[in-house]
């Protein structure tokens, strides 16, 4: 359960945390595979951590029967819970779906999938019973969150699941110059709620002189 409000992560940490997600596959397995598709969802900024977990691979894939793995780039998730009953689609970075075709590959060439001839069913699998394709739980996804975590060097253990999706967030709404409509639409929340992320983008200057201070402030740097 989330003990405090999400915080954005700092871009140093940022780094760390995603250079340590490029190892964990040769680490771990399955099992990193799993966690570094995962965070990388998340960190897109449009799905939060629950919604993320009742992801189908049908949703994700072009075509569940085809041999060779492709990953949309938007994807339709169908009226479920998560997204209150309704349709829902979304935008992922190539970053995403190259890591979920990886963890894919991974699970059905390591027989952790229910069918191997058709990728449908539970997106994110519990490796236990192995090949029932259970979906794992909201703890699990936290707990192998906090276990990836004590792996990074000078990281804080403290940061949370929902973190990650703020900081994506924060990403998307600085590249689309804070546009309520463009946000609103990314993460599937009302332009009210999406105007609220502008909070945890660098201040805009007010006026000419706070610009001449801020080249100022950049000159000296150079010198």
């Amino acid at each position: 359960m989330r003990t405090r409000p999400p915080k954005p992560i700092d871009q140093a940490d940022q780094n760390r945390i995603i250079a340590a997600l490029e190892r964990l596959p040769d680490k771990e397995g399955f099992v990193g595979y799993r966690t570094r598709a995962f965070v990388y969802v998340l960190w897109d900024g449009a799905l939060r951590t629950g919604t993320a977990l009742l992801l189908n691979i049908e949703e994700v894939v072009k075509d569940p029967a085809a041999s060779r793995i492709y990953v949309v780039q938007e994807p339709v998730m169908r009226p479920c819970e998560g997204n209150k009953h309704r349709e829902r689609r979304f935008v992922m970075s190539d970053r995403a779906r190259d890591a979920i075709a990886d963890y894919l590959r991974q699970a059905r060439s390591g027989g952790w999938l229910a069918n191997r001839s058709r990728l449908e069913g539970p997106l994110w699998i519990s490796t236990y019973p192995m090949g029932t394709q259970q979906r794992i739980s909201r703890r699990t996804a936290m707990a192998a969150w906090k276990t990836f975590l004590e792996t990074v060097p000078n990281i804080s253990p403290d940061y949370q699941l929902d973190d990650i999706v703020l900081t994506g967030r924060v990403a998307f709404a600085t590249a689309a110059n804070a546009s309520p409509e463009l946000i609103s639409e990314h993460a599937g929340i009302g332009t009210k709620a999406a105007a609220r992320y502008s909070d945890h983008l660098p201040s805009r200057p007010g006026s000419a002189k706070d610009v001449m201070s801020q080249l100022n402030q950049k000159a000296k740097h150079k010198n």
